[in-house]
This record gives C-alpha cells, sequence and structure tokens, in this order.
C-alpha cells in the first residue's frame, strides 16, 4: 500500500517539510520518544487538521526512567465521515 507511511522522528518531532509530505498520506503511523514533540506535531505542525486520531498508546521500554514512546494511528480526515 502506499497510502500508509511509518514515521519515528527524532527528539525534536519532525520539520515542516515532512510534515507536509506526511500530510498527504492517507494513514500514519507516528512513534514518538517525545511527547511534547508529537503534539507539537499534531497541533501546531496542522497534522490534526486533515488527520484524526484513531487510535493511540504509550509504551514504556525504559522502566525507572521519565522516557516513554507514543504511537498515534492517524487517518485522513475525509475517510473517517
Amino acid at each position: 500500500r502506499t497510502d500508509v507511511i511509518l514515521v519515528d522522528p527524532p527528539r525534536c518531532g519532525l520539520d515542516a517539510d515532512t510534515l507536509r509530505l506526511v500530510s498527504y498520506f492517507d494513514h500514519v503511523l507516528y512513534i514518538s520518544c517525545n511527547p511534547e514533540a508529537l503534539l507539537d506535531n499534531l497541533q501546531r505542525g496542522g497534522l490534526l487538521q486533515t488527520h484524526a486520531v484513531v487510535r493511540s498508546a504509550i509504551f514504556d521500554h525504559f522502566a525507572y526512567t521519565p522516557h516513554l514512546e507514543c504511537a498515534v494511528l492517524l487517518r485522513r480526515r475525509t475517510l473517517c465521515e
């Protein structure tokens, strides 16, 4: 399938050019090691304007540390209606 993209950016999140490219896909699986960067990419980066969150999960791979992995499955809003 060419309508799905998986992104796993560095701690700072996706840059503007990559966000624009990602927004063209119908389904986005976004994995993040920084929940704040993920939230910023979803809100200010514009992904929530074009896509809706279908599912989300938090993974504690690093017990006894403050680090978490987050995963969000996004679907293009026109496909959700």
